[in-house]
């Protein structure tokens, strides 16, 4: 089951139930060059290093410039928080796992602040809350089918 929270093209999140161990699920959300392979928005990422609090890394979408991210939040096997400096602001992804009655799910946070969040919201946002669902889906696909 699949759940948005549409509440505002510079604030919205999603959450799907994956019926996968929160660990096996954890390795894919952790492992930054296969995002790619779920994110149907990007063209590539890395990460210079592990994925540990402050670790640096970059973006390629598909549309825009390459950007730069930072983790700024990480709870192991539970949640990162990754933030992309942005005009005035940032671009903040919380992407975190809970398990409930032996379901793991995962839910995707999108976040624009500052003082252009409502132009970003408009000129990103609105693209990101239209590709949630599909990009939800793909990791819980490749989630279920990875031994």
């Amino acid at each position: 089951m699949l759940t948005i929270n549409q509440t505002k093209n510079y604030h919205f999140s999603g959450t799907i139930a994956i019926d996968k161990p929160q660990t096996e699920i954890w390795e894919l959300l952790t492992d930054v060059s296969r995002w790619k392979e779920w994110d149907t928005e990007l063209v590539t990422s890395s990460l210079n290093g592990e994925l540990e609090l402050g670790a640096t890394g970059t973006l390629v979408p598909k549309k825009g410039p390459k950007l730069k991210f930072f983790i700024s939040e990480l709870i192991s096997g539970q949640s990162y928080t990754f933030n992309t400096k942005m005009p005035l602001g940032y671009l903040v992804i919380k992407r975190s796992l809970e398990n409930r009655d032996q379901v793991t799910y995962f839910t995707d946070d999108v976040q624009f602040t500052g003082a252009l969040k409502q132009v970003f919201g408009v000129m990103l946002g609105r693209g990101f809350r239209v590709s949630l669902p599909e990009v939800m889906e793909n990791l819980k696909q490749l989630a279920e089918k990875h031994k």
